[in-house]
């Protein structure tokens, strides 16, 4: 039987939402972190044993040594998922507003979710943050073609971006708009500080430019 990704992962943020995790044994945090414990109890047993073998075969000290390093650093080690001290950070690309939400941004959106709600689940601070990026030539002439103008244009847009997070219950804790007065002084000040220190300068550039891909190519490049 095949089952899309798009299929398998409305499935997880299904269970996530509903306080489960994605296999039965495993229906709370508390549970979550016994396993964690017990897979690493698992690998310290193995890399012991394996020391031993090593030790009594090999009348070598520093691989002996080393051995004893290397099977303390295995039964020590933690996942992202594990390390509940340090608060953790998602978000979802910031999406580009020339035109209204298809599937693929329900699918990234779906994904970062499922990310964020078993981190939460699993005891961990999270910040999960979408948004809409709203600037360019694309969004320019998309609002051109409507006959308005462009903020016109990137506010109505935007609004079908929460909708689509609305509608799929999406959690995140933020939803950012590049147009918004915040970011503008943001990035002013971010512009600010490298031109005080030199980092950017007036200059020249001539070379073949894509609208649509919104980059520079080299002649090589062209087909």
């Amino acid at each position: 039987m095949r089952i899309s990704a798009m299929a398998l992962l409305s499935f997880m943020a299904l269970c996530a939402r509903q306080g489960r995790a994605f296999a039965p044994k495993f229906q709370t945090t508390t549970n979550v972190a016994a396993a964690s414990a017990a897979r690493t109890t698992s690998q310290s047993l193995r890399t012991r044993s394996r020391h031993h073998i090593v030790s009594s075969s090999s009348s070598s000290p520093s691989y002996s040594s080393y051995s004893k390093k290397r099977s303390s650093s295995l039964s020590a080690s933690t996942t992202t998922a594990d390390d509940r001290g340090r608060p953790f950070q998602i978000t979802t690309p910031i999406y580009y507003v020339n035109d209204k939400p298809h599937i693929g941004h329900a699918y990234t959106s779906t994904a970062c979710d499922v990310i964020a709600r078993f981190m939460r689940l699993n005891g961990r601070e999270v910040f999960f943050l979408s948004g809409t990026d709203e600037h360019g030539q694309k969004v320019e002439q998309s609002a051109a073609k409507k006959g308005i103008p462009p903020q016109q244009f990137v506010d109505e847009v935007s609004v079908s971006f929460r909708e689509l997070l609305d509608l799929l219950n999406i959690s995140n804790d933020a939803f950012i708009r590049t147009t918004d007065e915040s970011h503008k002084k943001a990035v002013q000040h971010f512009w600010k500080v490298l031109t005080d220190k030199g980092y950017i300068y007036k200059g020249t550039y001539s070379g073949w430019y894509s609208v649509r891909d919104e980059c520079f190519y080299n002649e090589s490049e062209l087909v």
